[in-house]
């Protein structure tokens, strides 16, 4: 099988296992995280049409190298590159959220410096956000589940793209892929985003143009959701409260949902980075 290698340097340290880490993203499929080799890697169809695996792992602190499988040669890797930019948040800056950091807690700013807090991100905004509707109030084996079937529609273990989506309709996706009240949402505004020109039939967006208002617009998108998105977009100044935010907070903090967003209000715009680098800490001191 032909293979193709790129590298991808970053202005700045970047950390794949901390990435891959930071939240349930990679256990859900397509995605294949080798924990032993530290190789991150799922099957893509390019916009060329070619299916292709892509694989990526670390180089050095500010170096990812990729590898791109396919049954073809595939001649230009521009869209292979832009996909990997857009997993690991490679146009995310962290010199901002370092400097909030520096003064509110100086541990969690040596780990931005070290290429932590970044969130792994699809290889679309719009799988982000079908994913997204997978987990409202649902179990996060309920979520598996679903985005499993979603993935089972090729046979070939790639992810869905908006126009299959849009031709399956809301009750086939209700009836062959269990998706429940969640079909409706999924069918109205994967329909929505096309029309309104910020997903193209691939799902690539116009992510300057998605903002957390639009995405509140949209029929079953509330505000967990919207800000659970707007953190895959790098706007970290709202946490999505959802069941497992709020048992966490509840627990290890002792506050309770109305009192979240204030406990990390040091943190202005980037109150999430705020909670989630809090909760990955103590995790590591727990284990440690």
């Amino acid at each position: 099988m032909p293979q193709h290698r790129f590298q991808i340097q970053a202005p700045f340290d970047i950390s794949l296992k901390l990435t891959v880490e930071s939240h349930g993203w990679v256990g859900l499929a397509p995605w294949h995280w080798d924990a032993e080799a530290e190789v991150l890697s799922r099957p893509d169809r390019l916009p060329t049409g070619h299916v292709v695996r892509l694989s990526v792992a670390q180089d050095s602190p500010s170096t990812i190298s990729a590898t791109v499988e396919s049954d073809v040669e595939v001649e230009d890797l521009s869209d292979a590159h832009r996909i990997v930019k857009r997993w690991l948040s490679l146009d995310w800056s962290p010199d901002e959220a370092i400097e909030v950091a520096v003064k509110v807690d100086t541990s969690i700013a040596d780990v931005l410096r070290t290429g932590g807090g970044r969130m792994l991100r699809c290889s679309t905004f719009y799988e982000d956000f079908i994913k997204t509707v997978c987990t409202i109030q649902i179990s996060w084996a309920g979520t598996r589940r679903m985005v499993d079937g979603l993935v089972g529609l090729s046979g070939q273990g790639l992810f869905p793209t908006p126009v299959e989506l849009r031709d399956m309709g809301e009750t086939r996706l209700r009836n062959e892929v269990k998706l429940g009240f969640r079909a409706r949402t999924v069918a109205d505004s994967n329909l929505a985003l096309l029309e309104l020109g910020l997903i193209d039939e691939e799902g690539r967006a116009h992510e300057d143009r998605i903002s957390r208002e639009v995405l509140i617009g949209l029929r079953g998108i509330g505000p967990y959701a919207s800000n659970h998105l707007a953190v895959l977009l790098h706007d970290f100044s709202r946490i999505p409260v959802d069941s497992a935010v709020t048992s966490y907070c509840r627990e290890s903090l002792g506050l309770e949902p109305g009192d979240i967003e204030d406990h990390f209000a040091a943190w202005g715009n980037y109150r999430f980075l705020g909670y989630r680098m809090d909760r990955i800490a103590r995790r590591t001191q727990a284990a440690s």
